[in-house]
């Protein structure tokens, strides 16, 4: 096992995964959830595959939909993006809002697909799924603050 000085001088890219998936930490998403913030660094230092997340962000754009399926990391980044201020705000506008929501099934949805069913993840993604479309109908059942009529 590393010592901690070792561990102090491997690089992490934490910081720049979470900039690729638009989570900002000074928008408050690293002091509310702090300890998943925390147990994400760890795991940053730890990872085995280091060059493998070099070589990832290096080659993808600078905006990216989800962390890689080999990250150790990918529950945590995806609870942080959820978790983020900016999403709360859009909540003012119902419609969009929804449409936030859908997008946020259909990035499940794609990690499903990347995922062996034997992953323990499946389960916990799957779950969120069902919460989420629970949330989406709620909503469309909801009656708008907003005098805007959609046509399905």
């Amino acid at each position: 096992m590393p010592s901690p000085k070792d561990l102090a001088r491997q690089p992490t890219y934490l910081y720049e995964m979470m900039q690729r998936l638009g989570i900002e930490p000074g928008e408050g998403v690293v002091p509310r959830l702090s300890m998943a913030y925390m147990t994400a660094f760890h795991r940053c230092q730890t990872c085995p595959v280091k060059e493998a997340c070099r070589e990832w962000l290096d080659s993808m754009p600078q905006s990216v939909a989800a962390a890689p399926s080999f990250c150790p990391n990918d529950d945590i980044l995806f609870e942080l993006r959820i978790n983020q201020p900016g999403h709360a705000r859009v909540a003012v506008d119902h419609h969009a809002y929804i449409a936030d929501l859908e997008r946020f099934v259909d990035e499940i949805d794609e990690l499903l697909l990347q995922k062996a069913d034997d992953d323990p993840l499946v389960g916990e993604l799957k779950s969120r799924k069902v919460r989420l479309c629970d949330e989406i109908e709620w909503l469309r059942r909801k009656p708008s603050q907003q005098t805007c009529h959609i046509d399905s």
